[in-house]
């Protein structure tokens, strides 16, 4: 597991599972680099709820290292199955897709 903070995901919005849900920047890289974990918190919340939106590589084996994650780039995309993070590192992308959410 890695753990980063990605200024470009700071803020960022999504609607999942009927709430709005905003993504803090911090990421941890898991199973390989297959899966990524993204901290968000539900921004109308005083108190905000906080939790973990879970994404999975679309297409294996290429993907993050998670031992030298290196200088990469994130954005968010609407993808025809939800969310998608597109990571840019080295000449490559790779697309991730919201496929759950833990709650903290």
């Amino acid at each position: 597991m890695v753990e980063a903070h990605l200024r470009e995901l700071d803020g960022e919005q999504i609607r999942y599972n009927d709430d709005t849900w905003e993504f803090t920047g911090t990421i941890d890289v898991k199973q390989n680099g297959n899966r990524i974990h993204a901290a968000a918190k539900k921004p109308e919340r005083v108190r905000g709820n906080t939790g973990t939106l879970n994404f999975t590589l679309d297409e294996p084996p290429a993907s993050l290292n998670p031992g030298n994650l290196g200088d990469l780039g994130c954005e968010l995309e609407q993808g025809a199955d939800g969310p998608v993070l597109v990571v840019d590192r080295n000449h490559t992308v790779d697309r991730y897709t919201l496929d759950s959410l833990s709650y903290d």
